[in-house]
């Protein structure tokens, strides 16, 4: 389960590292070298980034999935969980209370 957290972190931050200014300048190096004209240069930086947007998101999910598994498999009780035993602590404590003054 660790290396998979870490696997998915090295993942997302070479993702993030990829920035829309190094993109457009190497699509502009390519330009330049004649290999694609300016308007496939422009739809072809635009796909760049729509991808590395799409992983990104793609890797966020995947590492939130993999926390709430690690999560759930801790044993740690969620929130609702947490709630619903505070809300019947109460409840008891509530009913205890009445007893005590009848």
């Amino acid at each position: 389960m660790e290396e998979t957290i870490k696997s998915i972190l090295y993942q997302s931050l070479g993702v993030i590292a990829i920035t829309k200014e190094k993109i457009e300048k190497a699509v502009d190096d390519i330009v330049a070298q004649g290999k694609l004209t300016k308007e496939e240069g422009i739809k072809f930086a635009a796909e760049i980034q729509s991808e590395a947007r799409k992983t990104g998101d793609h890797f966020k999910q995947v590492g939130k999935d993999n926390f709430r598994d690690f999560i759930e498999k801790s044993g740690i009780p969620t929130r609702a969980e947490f709630d619903a035993l505070n809300a019947r602590l109460e409840a008891l404590e509530k009913l205890n209370a009445t007893r005590d003054n009848a």
